[in-house]
């Protein structure tokens, strides 16, 4: 037989032992809450920080610098209109350009775009930009901005084109 302590013996003390431990149980729960109440201020704070916007859109002229911001934001709910000629816009455009030609503007764009949608206008000038933006202005449509520059603008800040000609190579003598 071996020499094992009585059990009967061993109760008062493993009580005393469990009593001891019991003590400090509120004290780990407490630690326990306040690491778990951290642990959520912490996700809060970083969950609920303001969200970044976009970059505000001009009121009437708009950089090439400003609009590749925009498109750079990723979703930008904006539209670009080419109101040169539709040779001109296969030619060469903005990246993601609609094309408009001038004398359809306002009547072609009432059936697509949302008078508040923000709308960006490139063409052959500064001029005929601006006089399409004035038809749509009158029209209704409240965020309405030229492209100061047009085309050549864009392509002066290597803002994305796409066309016939944008991928074309120069011919060598």
């Amino acid at each position: 037989m071996t020499n094992l302590p009585d059990p009967i013996e061993n109760i008062p003390n493993q009580v005393e032992r469990m009593a001891h431990q019991a003590e400090h149980i509120p004290e780990q729960a407490e630690e326990a809450s306040d690491r778990v109440a951290e642990g959520i201020e912490s996700v809060k704070d970083k969950v609920t920080q303001p969200l970044p916007t976009p970059p505000d859109m001009s009121k009437s002229q708009a950089s090439p610098d400003e609009l590749l911001k925009r498109l750079n934001w990723g979703e930008p709910a904006l539209t670009i209109l080419d109101v040169r000629s539709r040779e001109a816009f296969n030619d060469e455009r903005i990246t993601g350009a609609v094309p408009m030609p001038i004398e359809q503007i306002p009547g072609g764009i009432e059936s697509t775009l949302e008078p508040k949608r923000d709308i960006y206008i490139y063409g052959d000038s500064n001029d005929q930009a601006a006089q399409a933006a004035s038809q749509l202005r009158q029209a209704g449509y409240t965020s309405v901005a030229v492209v100061q520059g047009g085309l050549p603008a864009w392509k002066g800040i290597s803002g994305p084109t796409e066309g016939i000609k944008a991928f074309s190579s120069p011919v060598s003598a």
